[in-house]
């Protein structure tokens, strides 16, 4: 699934960076970061197009109730991994609904956007 996503060799190069993640408490870093690339990996998608509705807390660049639109990279149970290639910005969506996700403030590193 990977090599038939276009945006996938940009978010190898993404996932590399860690810088502002928060690895929990008694956690080991290495092994942290790498069950979340992981875990993406796993969970790789086509690059479909999906959209989700903008909801609280809501994001500083968009307001409430606008869409979101990108390409999906991952997704499992409820949560999805979407680039947004003109802005360069990753999002995570959640529901299992697909005509009906939401996007509830959670952008920025894919690692960020990632739940394990």
């Amino acid at each position: 699934m990977i090599e038939a996503n276009p945006y996938w060799t940009q978010l190898e190069v993404d996932l590399a960076d860690t810088s502002g993640i928060i690895v929990p408490k008694g956690e080991d870093e290495a092994a942290y970061f790498e069950r979340l690339r992981m875990g993406i990996r796993q969970h790789a998608t086509a690059a479909d197009r999906v959209s989700a509705t903008v909801v609280e807390p809501g994001f500083r660049h968009r307001e409430l109730g606008t869409k979101i639109s990108g390409f999906l990279l991952a997704m499992t149970e409820g949560y999805w991994l979407v680039f947004e290639p003109d802005e360069r910005e990753y999002y995570c969506f959640w529901g299992t609904d697909r005509n009906n996700l939401g996007a509830f403030g959670v952008c920025g590193n894919p690692l960020y956007c990632w739940w394990d």
